[in-house]
């Protein structure tokens, strides 16, 4: 593939994570996770150009959504506050940290599209002996450095990320151990990643702090994760030809399964599980009250409606997604993905009132940051759609551990030198340190 058709495929995939990533700092956790996860397998089953990955989208989508919304239960906001502290020993432990929270949150999602997408099928036992190995290898990882050593990567939180990092060592060796070179390939791009990713992101983010222009820091760094993050998987991911996806009443029915689950119960579930409806329209009523809105609570009740039917046109897009996957029309493979993103962000637009509150003056307004995102996805798509679909094979055999590392440790060094630059005064602001045990809140930082 030339390198300008590549890097048009995977921007789109770095811009459709990156978007997500960036909605899914407003609902969090593992669901919140679930979204970017989802629109990662999305993104790169359209930007191969085959037909035969449109018959693997929904699983792949899928699976995606649940092995990156799983990162979700892990906690890393201090983390992210070790790395706006202004002392070496805390930032650099703080960059280091989100490389191993962000790591392991793509390995498991990247490595398991590799994994679907081996030349030779993956067999049951395959499927049951992986989890065991990685919980089994998290435990290890957990009982030896928490257990044992007493060592907390950010007290008071929990130490969760230990044990996902564990999990992450395990489920890289057992790919590489069972010659899974595809899935391993996607599981070592996916930690660089997303790992470097966050890191790098949140230097962005401690940067952004020092132009004239007031901005949420947190998106930069949400944003910033998701589309180094599917940058870096698509550009070393796109290129070999999907094997065919099966075509048994089995796999179509947990196709159309997880069709309805990505592109209609991840909206509701966010609307059920995240949006709390009488909170919400009481924050809703206080802020349009502010806004001059005379008739706050109407304007409220009928914010809630229009999330509601937001909803409701996600379940009308699972249908034409099912219909469009039955009747083999891959021409429509960009819709799961434009579609999805369009739904969730009408949803997070909604729940923040963007369509409500006032123009703010001097400032970078995230909100409209994701649509102008989201706008150059759609352009892409119209480009990438037009690409002939006779991609060339690739050998994709050999999996170059030497190069990948020393490329991960000259990034991670720039890095902390970029953060010499970046942190200081104003970072403190909203940092943490590990060493000693210290918080913004708690007042003057202890020199």
């Amino acid at each position: 593939m030339k390198p300008f058709d590549r890097g048009v495929r995977s921007l789109f995939v770095a811009l459709a994570v990156g978007l997500a990533w960036g909605i899914r700092g407003d609902f969090g956790h593992v669901l919140g996770a679930s979204f970017p996860g989802a629109m990662l397998g999305l993104s790169f089953a359209f930007v191969s150009g085959q037909r035969a990955m449109f018959r693997w989208m929904p699983v792949m989508a899928a699976a995606s959504a649940l092995a990156i919304g799983a990162g979700g239960m892990m906690s890393y906001g201090i983390l992210h506050g070790y790395a706006q502290s202004d002392t070496f020993i805390n930032y650099s432990y703080g960059f280091f940290t989100l490389v191993l929270e962000g790591g392991a949150w793509g390995t498991f999602g990247c490595g398991i599209l590799g994994l679907l997408l081996e030349r030779d099928r993956v067999k049951l036992r395959e499927w049951l002996t992986a989890p065991i190995v990685v919980a089994l290898s998290g435990y290890a990882i957990f009982f030896v450095v928490v257990r044992v050593c007493g060592f907390h990567i950010n007290p008071p939180r929990s130490d969760l990320s230990i044990a996902f990092t564990g999990g992450a060592i395990g489920w890289i060796a057992w790919l590489a151990l069972t010659k899974r070179n595809y899935g391993l390939r996607g599981a070592i791009l996916g930690y660089l990643g997303f790992g470097l990713g966050m890191a790098g992101a949140r230097l962005l983010a401690n940067a952004s702090v020092h132009q004239p222009f007031p901005v949420n820091h947190w998106n930069i760094m949400e944003v910033g994760a998701g589309f180094f993050g599917g940058l870096v998987f698509a550009w070393g991911m796109l290129g070999p030809k999907a094997p065919e996806a099966p075509r048994k009443l089995p796999f179509t029915v947990l196709s159309v399964a997880s069709a309805i689950y990505v592109m209609g119960l991840i909206p509701l579930l966010h609307r059920i599980l995240r949006i709390n409806p009488e909170k919400r329209i009481e924050e809703w009523v206080t802020a349009l009250s502010g806004y001059s809105y005379v008739d706050a609570e109407a304007v409220s009740r009928m914010v809630l409606n229009t999330i509601h039917v937001t909803c409701a046109l996600a379940f009308l897009g699972a249908a034409i997604w099912v219909l469009a996957f039955v009747n083999d029309r891959s021409q429509l493979r960009a819709f799961p993905a434009l579609y999805l993103g369009a739904v969730m962000l009408l949803i997070q637009n909604l729940n923040v009132l963007y369509f409500f509150y006032p123009r703010q003056e001097g400032t970078i307004n995230m909100h409209f940051v994701f649509w102008v995102l989201f706008s150059i996805m759609m352009v892409l798509a119209f480009f990438i759609q037009c690409k002939r679909e006779d991609l060339p094979d690739a050998d994709f055999e050999r999996v170059p551990w030497l190069r990948w590392a020393v490329t991960g440790a000259v990034v991670y060094v720039l890095i902390l030198a970029g953060a010499t630059i970046t942190n200081g005064e104003i970072t403190m602001r909203s940092a943490n340190t590990r060493w000693p045990v210290w918080a913004w809140s708690d007042g003057p930082f202890p020199r």
